[in-house]
């Protein structure tokens, strides 16, 4: 069986007494890097042994491959529903896409345990449709940001929530890096952004970001504050995104750009070449904020306005894996759009709620900051497996 933190034990405990009380469906609230994919795989596994089915939802292609890998490399027999993919449906785990399982209702046998990865998705109506399908089932969605845009809660479908540890706390422990953020001045301005659905119009945002002066400044500020260092650069549009990463080829820094649209074997391979360092910046819009785990990333640069908290956090926060090869790497997180001022601090801690919020205010501090490490904390030593909890995993 998986090996789990003891942290990650408590999470699981605190799930399993919301359970027993009788909620059907539970948020599980965990920050990136907490190891939200080892949990649903153990708790998977957990409930297969038990003779329950499982059914777990991705909602892209990327994701359903990484978890695939996870569960195979953990030994969690498995089927995966969708496109393109054999039908295993005897299997008692499945991990499978959204949309496909959607299409599917009617041929796959019932789950009795449905987990949500990235549960602020869950308001949308393909998972409505899958959740009414089977009424009976236990419901876990996992996420770090238990929010919509525009503030929206998830209280419609999730009965109670659980919180997991905080940001502070895992960088204390060592489970991320610390890191340091700078927002440098800059030439955009926010104020004559429309705002639809949320967030900023994306034509707005094209016509104010994709500009040779802005783009120059993001160059100039990797060299100054991330000069080396492997990069994911966010950007707002498929174009700017290109743009972006020409114009750092032309500084003589190796960048790719990649999209939805970009081929897989292509996107794949720059992917891979971005693992290895042949490629140093890699551009994207809103592709590689989810569930994209590259330890060795050391920096972000945010040229991508967001008024989303968990667009924000998931893009800010992408660097902050540590890596067994540089044990005192410090993430470098470059902020050119104000996203900061907006959302406040990756590590700061939020007051989660399953309903809806009223806008907060933002803080209006801060050009450099940098997270500091509790002190005489240890790395955080790993527990083995308590094998009692699996017998309780039930449901």
């Amino acid at each position: 069986m998986i090996n789990l933190r003891d942290y990650q034990v408590s999470m699981i405990d605190d799930l399993e007494y919301e359970y027993k009380k009788g909620t059907r469906c539970v948020c599980m609230v965990g920050p990136c890097g907490c190891g939200k994919t080892i949990l649903v795989a153990w708790m998977a596994a957990a409930t297969a042994l038990n003779n329950r089915r499982v059914l777990f939802l991705v909602h892209r292609q990327e994701l359903i491959d990484q978890s695939s890998e996870t569960f195979t490399a953990m030994n969690i027999t498995h089927g995966i529903i969708a496109t393109k993919q054999p039908k295993q449906y005897e299997r008692m785990v499945q991990i499978g896409s959204v949309q496909t399982v959607v299409r599917r209702l009617g041929e796959i046998p019932a789950p009795e345990f449905i987990i949500i990865d990235e549960c602020h998705h869950v308001l949308a109506n393909t998972y409505r449709k899958i959740l009414d399908r089977y009424p009976s089932a236990h419901v876990l969605g996992v996420t770090a940001t238990p929010e919509r845009m525009g503030g929206h809660g998830l209280g419609d479908v999730f009965q109670s929530m659980t919180i997991g540890p905080s940001v502070k706390q895992l960088i204390s422990w060592g489970n991320l890096a610390p890191f340091d953020l700078y927002a440098p001045p800059s030439k955009f301005d926010a104020s004559q952004l429309r705002v639809k659905f949320g967030d900023y119009v994306r034509e707005d945002l094209q016509l104010a970001m994709d500009d040779n002066t802005i783009i120059g400044d993001l160059i100039e500020s990797y060299h100054k504050y991330a000069e080396g260092l492997k990069a994911i650069c966010y950007c707002v549009s498929l174009q700017h995104s290109e743009h972006v990463a020409r114009s750092f080829r032309e500084a003589g820094i190796a960048a790719q750009h990649i999209d939805g649209e970009t081929p897989k074997q292509l996107r794949e391979q720059i992917i891979k070449d971005f693992r290895s360092g042949r490629v140093r910046i890699l551009c994207n819009v809103d592709l590689i904020s989810e569930g994209f785990d590259v330890p060795s990333a050391g920096a972000v640069i945010l040229a991508r306005p967001t008024q989303s908290l968990t667009l924000f956090i998931q893009q800010a926060m992408r660097a902050m894996r540590p890596d067994e090869n540089n044990p005192d790497k410090r993430a470098i997180i470059i902020d050119h759009v104000g996203n900061v001022f907006r959302h406040g601090m990756p590590d700061e801690d939020r007051d989660w709620s399953l309903e809806s919020k009223k806008k907060r205010k933002m803080p209006t501090r801060i050009i450099k900051y940098k997270s500091k490490l509790a002190h005489n904390v240890s790395k955080y030593m790993r527990l083995q497996h308590r094998a009692h909890i699996a017998a309780m995993f039930t449901l």
